[in-house]
């Protein structure tokens, strides 16, 4: 893992003709050297798996992407993008838990200055500080935790003699960045001041370092049974709440952050379940809505340039000016929803087949996968068929490189469909 980590360190010092090259052949090496058996030879100081492995790839991918994204200042973008790839792959492959939470609370760093660097808008410097309150809040009682547990810290033999207050604490920090519910305010305000760069990266991965941090704690899981029936019931009850709340938002890209927050709560409560197949089921999620959540934010920028406005009466029907955009936004919507032939429905079955095994709360249930899938009929019904605003421009283009953005998001959803058992953590 090491010698990948080395690559990326110097694909930073190339030239910006260059990168786009490197990039694409350390995602080949990386899959090719790292699948199979070979997964479990990687190093002594970087440790991991398959769960591991799909993460990073996906952390790959997303900032590959990214590299096709017309942008002023291209070789100052690219090596912050370059900088945070290398930040979240170490924190996939970290084997200690003081060194991920270092690892872990730096990205935070990287996400301040992209917001700084690239946003605009005044209003940024309340989302900021927002942000770095929650962090500090839920990070310290998880820094002492390790302090007291410091001889203990290793993800691959962690022990499972916590009390109430420490299991908290574990929790809280990963719930944090998911986020859960009650402790998901700051980010619809992130997402409305990031640019589309940060609300990218913010959706498709750093969301998932939550569910990673949660993964690796299921062995402390068993112990606390009470406290996760607590937690699970919470989190069902504020899906169906955000779910609804999605219908009354006027702001696109708080629409797309509510939507990203009820699916990492179902993520939450598959991995709570506990079960071998709950993991199975979580990974194809985060994938799908990582691939999905950043095409939906990338979209709602191309909005915003049309129109100037990011509210949803103003853009509504603006789909219908360019067809090709019309067409990338119901396979980003469907994916959402989830609808087949996207991977995404994959996931979702199995993680409603685990958390229906492990409850007996039919009608909730029922009321989650309805109201978490008719926001995103509504959102694709509402820009799609809705009558034009005078306020948008009719003359807009979309550039090859935005299209080819686009397909480079989208497809992976249904090429991973094809063969599921890919992502099967054994």
């Amino acid at each position: 893992m090491l010698k990948f980590l080395l690559m990326i360190l110097m694909t930073l010092i190339m030239k910006m003709k260059l990168t786009k090259s490197m990039m694409a052949i350390l995602m080949i090496m990386f899959n090719l050297s790292l699948q199979g058996t070979s997964i479990q030879k990687i190093s002594y100081i970087f440790m991991g798996d398959l769960i591991s492995f799909w993460n990073s790839n996906l952390s790959l991918w997303i900032v590959y992407s990214m590299m096709f994204m017309t942008t002023t200042n291209q070789n100052f973008n690219s090596k912050i993008l370059l900088t945070t790839m290398l930040i979240f792959v170490s924190i996939f492959y970290t084997w200690n838990f003081m060194i991920f939470y270092i690892i872990f609370e730096s990205s935070m760093i990287m996400m301040l200055i992209m917001i700084t660097s690239w946003s605009y808008q005044p209003e940024r410097t309340e989302a900021l500080m927002f942000m770095i309150l929650m962090t500090i809040m839920f990070s310290l009682p998880f820094m002492i935790i390790m302090m007291y547990k410091y001889k203990s810290l290793n993800f691959w033999f962690i022990k499972i003699d916590l009390s109430v207050w420490s299991y908290l604490s574990f929790m809280f920090i990963f719930m944090m960045k998911m986020p859960s519910y009650f402790i998901h305010f700051w980010l619809p305000k992130v997402h409305v001041e990031a640019p589309v760069q940060g609300s990218m990266i913010l959706a498709a991965i750093m969301l998932k370092m939550g569910c990673y941090g949660m993964m690796r704690m299921m062995m402390m899981m068993i112990k606390f049974k009470m406290i996760n029936l607590i937690i699970s019931t919470t989190m069902m009850w504020s899906m169906v709440i955000l779910s609804m709340s999605c219908f009354i938002q006027t702001d696109i890209k708080t629409l797309i952050a509510y939507s990203s927050v009820v699916h990492m709560m179902l993520v939450l409560l598959t991995i709570m379940t506990n079960k071998n197949k709950s993991v199975f089921g979580s990974i194809i999620t985060m994938m799908s809505h990582g691939l999905c959540a950043a095409a939906l934010f990338f979209m709602s920028n191309i909005f915003y340039s049309n129109s100037k406005s990011r509210s949803i009466l103003i853009n509504k029907g603006m789909a219908q000016i360019i067809p090709m955009m019309m067409l990338m936004w119901f396979a980003g919507c469907m994916s959402n929803t989830p609808m087949p032939p996207f991977i995404s429905i994959i996931g979702e079955i199995i993680s409603f087949k685990m958390i229906l095994n492990s409850t007996n709360m039919m009608t909730m249930i029922f009321m989650m996968s309805l109201t978490s899938s008719m926001f995103s009929i509504f959102m694709y019904y509402v820009m799609v068929h809705g009558k034009f605003s005078k306020m948008t421009s009719m003359n807009f283009l979309i550039k090859e490189k935005v299209v080819l953005t686009l397909i480079m998001l989208m497809a992976p959803t249904v090429l991973l469909s094809l063969k599921p058992l890919m992502l099967l953590i054994s």
